[in-house]
């Protein structure tokens, strides 16, 4: 008996570890299943993205940083902490809060020592979200819901999220050609869905960090020596996210 307790013992003990190394692609969202509100353009971005994140996982004990394009701009984090195989960008141009939460599993799987999370944008620039009147909350809540879904599943890993940055209508027609129509100013409801992201976080369960304010101009816009369009961010944009968090990078890393 002593015998055949030591066998399963060992087989549990050697299972346990390969499981930890494996890369199961259920980890991963099914790209054949639609994700609410995201437009074409969305999901072709959505489904390139995707496969590189299977091929190349997260690994354990890792910072992420997970959003959109802008988080994806930035390229490789690491380079901009003066890290070393420490940061993975988990960014996908034109995610939405939806999207995020569809890929969730692989955050939750590797239970990161860290996650800042910059995401909302892509929700409302197009537009108002269709059948949703009250988008702000609808916006708010998702990214409170991605905060929770992490704490929930992994506890120990710290969630930092960050305000939705702000955008620069003109600077957006001037490069780009045409803006969206909104019923609201798009920084108006930007600011209201930072509002309410504190609010929704009164128990301070999770670490707000205002990105919002360091890119505004004189006119409560982003500020253009930061952006490349108005919504995106070019090296001195980047620069300047990356000297206001290094703090909470030192703290993580040291």
């Amino acid at each position: 008996m002593k015998t055949v307790s030591f066998t399963i013992s060992v087989f549990i003990l050697i299972s346990g570890c390969f499981y930890q190394k494996a890369k199961p692609t259920d980890l991963y969202p099914d790209l054949s299943k639609p994700i609410k509100n995201q437009e074409q353009w969305q999901i072709d971005s959505y489904k390139k993205r995707i496969p590189n994140f299977i091929e190349n996982p997260i690994g354990f004990d890792k910072i992420v940083f997970l959003g959109n394009s802008i988080t994806s701009g930035a390229g490789d984090w690491n380079i901009r902490f003066g890290l070393k195989d420490q940061i993975v960008n988990r960014g996908i141009g034109g995610d939405i809060t939806g999207g995020v939460l569809a890929r969730l599993n692989e955050i939750l799987y590797y239970k990161p020592r860290a996650v800042f999370l910059l995401i909302g944008l892509n929700d409302i620039f197009n537009g108002d979200i269709p059948e949703i009147e009250d988008d702000i909350s609808y916006v708010a809540k998702n990214i409170i819901k991605i905060a929770s879904n992490i704490n929930k599943h992994a506890p120990e890993t710290k969630i930092f999220i960050q305000t939705i940055l702000p955008v620069n209508k003109s600077q957006f027609e001037s490069v780009r050609g045409f803006y969206p129509n909104h019923k609201m100013p798009v920084n108006d409801k930007i600011n209201q869905i930072n509002l309410k992201l504190y609010e929704l976080n009164s128990e301070n369960r999770y670490t707000i960090i205002d990105l919002n304010s360091i890119f505004l101009n004189k006119t409560k816009e982003m500020d253009k020596k930061f952006s490349t369009d108005g919504v995106h961010l070019n090296d001195s944009g980047y620069e300047l996210w990356t000297n206001h968090i290094k703090q909470y990078l030192i703290e993580l890393t040291q």
